[in-house]
């Protein structure tokens, strides 16, 4: 199963702020629902995360091990990442990639965010509605809780 996702984003920030928020990595994923143990692979030469990831789709909970890895960056523009995981008995995969990028507007910034995901193994199986559905759910609570990162106080 494939999913492609994207999305715009108003940000009431500078470019050079929500890039720097892309850039710190234990901030951005504390705003991903369902992510934890994020940590830096030691690998040279190359920027790549491990994380691991539990989410409920319909009634089956799933728990997968993800490789992030930064394949471009362009600063402060541009960050392109490559998805791997599977779960630890490998019945579930995917692979994938995103790419974020960044445009100053008068109002702040423009975030425009994209990910192209295959979905292999059991998972799969349980059909394109509640994989879509919740996907789509945790990816608006994760532009949420961006665009709250950036709200101004307003008192």
């Amino acid at each position: 199963m494939f999913l492609k996702l994207a999305e715009e984003l108003p940000l009431n920030a500078s470019i050079n702020e929500v890039w720097k928020l892309l850039r710190d990595t234990p901030r951005l994923t504390s705003l991903l629902p369902g992510v934890e143990n994020v940590a830096a692979l030691s690998e040279e030469n190359v920027e790549a995360y491990a994380a691991r990831l539990s989410e409920k789709v319909g009634p089956f909970k799933i728990t997968m091990n993800i490789e992030v890895r930064v394949t471009e960056t362009v600063e402060p523009s541009l960050l392109k990442a490559a998805i791997k995981g599977a779960d630890s008995l490998g019945l579930n995969r995917i692979t994938g990639s995103m790419q974020v990028a960044l445009s100053s507007v008068s109002s702040g910034t423009q975030m425009h965010f994209e990910a192209s995901i295959e979905i292999l193994g059991k998972l799969a199986t349980l059909g394109a509605v509640p994989i879509r559905r919740r996907t789509t759910q945790a990816f608006a609570e994760f532009a949420q809780n961006i665009q709250r990162q950036f709200a101004k106080d307003i008192s």
